[in-house]
Order: C-alpha cells, then structure tokens, then sequence
C-alpha cells in the first residue's frame, strides 16, 4: 500500500510539471465577444505591415490604457483607437474609464473613435443610453462627433428582431439629434440574426464589421476588405476587425483596418482648445 501511494505522489508530481504554464495564466474574457472567442490567453500581435499604403491601423479596447501605453501603440504603427464609452454590465452604464483614455490617446496623436455596447435587455432605451455616453464625455470636456453601435453576439439580444430593430433605431434618432455620425460594429450573421437583415437603417449610417476565425494570432483574417460581402443596407464597409484577443504595448485588444485617406489627424481639432472624440473615420 505504501508503494502505491508513493507511485501515485511520484505520478502526481510529473503531471504537475508537465503543465504549460501559459495554462496557469488567466482567460480574458469579454461577454461582447462572440461565445467561442471570450475566454482566449491574449497572444502578442503581429507587427502592423509597413507595405499596405491602402490600408492603415487601428486598435478596439474595452480597458483602461495609459498615456504610454497609447504612445506605444502610436510608434508601433497605429493611428487610430476605438474606445468602449458604455459598459453593458447589469442595467448598462456610462464607462467613466473612457474619459481618461480617450484624453491620453488625444495626448498621444491618436485618432479616436468611440463605441458603445449598449444593453439591450435594460429597462432604459437605447437613446437614454446614449444621452449616458454624450453627457459624460460632455461633463469630461470631450466633444462627441461620432458613435458606433456595437450589435453582435446574438444570444446577448432578444429573440425579436422588431423589438431589436425599434432599440437601436432610438439610438440612432438620438444621435442624429445631436449632429453625430452614425456607425454599426457587427457581422453579416450578427446583423441577419438580430435585425433580421434590416436595411432601411440609412445610407448614412456607416459599417464596422468583423471577420475572424477566432481569438489570437491563428485567428486572423486578412487586413483587408477582400472577404466583405453586401448586407443590409451596405455595400461598402468603413472598417473592419480582423483579430481578436490580441496583446498590443501589454494591452488586450483586438484590431482593425479602414482605408487610408479616411481618417483627420488628430491634431486638425487643436486650434479651438477642444478635445474630440469620434468622427475620425470618414466617408469616400
């Protein structure tokens, strides 16, 4: 019995050591990614692709990023940064973290976009949860240009796409009350299966859509638009997320493309003293 137990210690032990240790680090999880992709280990991301003159770089996050951080992510060939300003979480609310973030990618000569993954299923309207982002940007001393709309991970939505089309149309009226552009971050299957393939949204609206085939760097897809096929009312895209679960400058993020030419720089919105945010990526 005493061999027994010092066999199955000694076996215990090699199994042990034997154990990766990328399996002891944690999973980043982000319930705004489709289900197969929320618990992923952030890998290190390529280097951008200096040789690509019809495409430039982007970055989404839904974390706090410092100033050197962001200066990292500018010298590492990015010019743009898309940041979360709603946090879907519970009833939803305002994500007060963008604020500092987006004054830091300000600082750092980054173009900023911002996003919102508002909460469907909450007792507030889609335009109330707007009013949230644009009043506490306001109250923060950044001017809203822009907003994009994040409609994905279908299981997050409720089964109707009517009730689903009638949420974001609110958000959108809103926006549009407020002068803003407008900008729709999602996937040919995430669109048809929660709107139904709705495509009276507006020609105005603007499209952000993904393509990978799953978290990390073996999940990519082309830094192009080469795999976009119509849907809705789209048959031109603004930009697209071709990686997912990524790490940039110790940063999880996931990353983009859009056309070059299609974005102000930064410093074009200095001369009156103001922080802007959204409203960088540009129609043809």
């Amino acid at each position: 019995m005493l061999l027994k137990s010092v066999v199955l210690i000694s076996a215990l032990a090699v199994l042990a050591q034997s154990v990766p240790a990328s399996i002891k680090k944690l999973p980043f999880v982000d319930s705004s990614l489709p289900i197969k992709f929320r618990q992923v280990i952030a890998e290190v991301a390529p280097r951008v692709p200096s040789n690509l003159a019809s495409y430039a770089f982007g970055v989404d996050l839904s974390v706090p990023a410092s100033l050197a951080q962001l200066q990292c992510i500018r010298q590492s060939g990015y010019a743009a940064v898309f940041v979360r300003a709603y946090n879907p979480a519970g009833q939803g609310s305002f994500d007060t973290n963008s604020c500092n973030t987006i004054n830091q990618a300000y600082t750092a000569g980054l173009g900023t976009e911002i996003y919102m993954t508002p909460q469907p299923s909450s007792t507030k309207q889609g335009y109330q949860q707007l009013d949230e982002v644009y009043q506490g940007l306001n109250q923060a001393g950044i001017t809203i240009r822009s907003i994009w709309i994040q409609v994905t991970s279908p299981t997050n939505w409720p089964s109707n796409p009517t009730t689903n089309v009638n949420f974001i149309n609110s958000i959108i009226s809103r926006a549009r009350q407020y002068g803003m552009t407008v900008g729709i971050y999602t996937s040919y299957y995430d669109w048809n299966q929660i709107t139904n393939g709705w495509s009276t949204i507006g020609n105005d609206v603007l499209l952000w859509y993904w393509n990978v085939l799953g978290g990390g760097v073996n999940g990519e897809t082309p830094a192009n638009f080469a795999d976009f096929r119509a849907f809705g009312c789209w048959t031109t895209p603004s930009v697209k997320q071709f990686a997912q679960v990524e790490q940039v400058c110790q940063l999880t993020v996931n990353r983009d493309v859009y056309a070059a030419g299609t974005m102000l720089k930064a410093a074009d919105n200095v001369d009156d003293g103001k922080v802007y945010a959204g409203g960088f990526i540009q129609t043809n």
